[in-house]
């Protein structure tokens, strides 16, 4: 590793946890402390606790903060209500998506968590499009990021705050009052990325290991990156530079739920024209027969290629192998096809999105 990678507040914490690191987009992040498949059924059955402080906070404020998101993004800005937050996407004037983002509205201004990845692309954007009368503030180097996820999250982080979470809706925030600490910027949020009920906890660095590790002392079990993405790969969860990215539209990438059309946007003129001329690839996902297929295989019918995998794992939960990709023509459930692996080609079915969606799931 060079000697300019990056650590979160937590590195101390993943080296006491005995973590497995891997680079991951200039960071230094732990891949897995046990394994993938023990991380990622603890999320599914109980509680995992993930460090995802390596994505990137702005605060955006200002009396036109509410016009200039609405423009910037494809969501209905000024319908979300305070302590309320949104899924959404920037696009550029192709249509393409730049990153996608959750956008938190608090009393008085915008909070939005972005990739790690796309932090100064995101920002240089916002800064280059920005309107009059609204401020940008990139929090992110001062701001750890924690994923409290699983069915059991809510009682291992409940005695650790004064507020009450069963009140705490999906995609709802609060300020929370720790009982143990007073960190100078606190969110807790009902999101996250596996498909599990469970919070994302926005917190000062400073405090962050003390919670992480009261976390883990009431039960939550440290996950990996590994795991992160097997559980939001079973879930259906687009990843930007996978199955998102520049050059791919929210059309193509089933993503089309996100756009409110009655306003314009950057990037509504074109995916206006691409809706005239008709899609010519499709995010699609497949259960394979057997094998496993990674990123970038060959996906074939009747010895011709339709596409490729932009996202496979060994799903933990069905047990079988699963992926995501784009094809050039709209295939319905239960068609087969060939996806090859390691130079194998091995039958895969067409299966509706979700692979896995538990329960009572709320609504993005």
């Amino acid at each position: 590793m060079n000697q300019t990678i990056m650590r979160t507040p937590l590195y101390e914490q993943h080296k006491k946890s005995n973590a497995r690191f891997v680079e991951f987009g200039g960071w230094e992040m732990p891949v897995m402390y046990s394994s993938i498949i023990d991380e990622h059924n603890a999320v599914r059955n109980n509680c995992g606790l993930f460090d995802a402080s390596h994505m990137g906070e702005f605060i955006v404020s200002g009396k036109m903060a509410s016009d200039f998101l609405n423009r910037m993004t494809v969501a209905n800005v000024p319908d979300i209500k305070p302590y309320q937050a949104k899924y959404s996407l920037f696009l550029n004037e192709n249509g393409g998506i730049i990153d996608d983002l959750i956008i938190y509205r608090r009393e008085n201004d915008f909070m939005l968590i972005v990739n790690a990845g796309n932090i100064e692309k995101d920002f240089n954007w916002l800064k280059k499009n920005i309107f009059k009368n609204v401020t940008l503030e990139n929090i992110s180097e001062n701001t750890a990021l924690l994923a409290l996820q699983g069915p059991l999250s809510e009682k291992i982080l409940q005695p650790m705050i004064n507020e009450d979470l069963k009140g705490l809706k999906s995609f709802n925030f609060m300020i929370p009052a720790f009982k143990s600490y007073k960190p100078d910027f606190a969110v807790i949020s009902r999101t996250g990325y596996t498909g599990e009920d469970g919070f994302e906890i926005l917190v000062s660095n400073c405090e962050a290991p003390m919670i992480w590790q009261e976390l883990v002392s009431n039960g939550a079990k440290p996950c990996g990156l590994g795991a992160r993405d097997s559980l939001r790969l079973e879930a259906a969860m687009s990843l930007h530079g996978h199955e998102i990215n520049d050059e791919t539209t929210p059309l193509e990438a089933t993503l089309g739920w996100t756009i409110y059309w009655e306003k314009e946007f950057i990037g509504k003129k074109a995916l206006l024209k691409l809706i005239e001329k008709g899609l010519i690839r499709f995010l699609t996902a497949f259960i394979l027969e057997n094998g496993i297929a990674r990123e970038g295989a060959d996906i074939m019918m009747n010895s011709t290629k339709i596409g490729r995998v932009t996202s496979g794992s060994f799903s933990p939960t069905l047990k079988k192998g699963i992926c995501l990709g784009y094809v050039n023509q709209k295939l319905e459930p239960n068609t087969i096809v060939e996806i090859i692996v390691h130079h194998q080609p091995k039958k895969a079915a067409v299966v509706k999105k979700p692979f896995y969606k538990r329960k009572n799931s709320g609504q993005v």
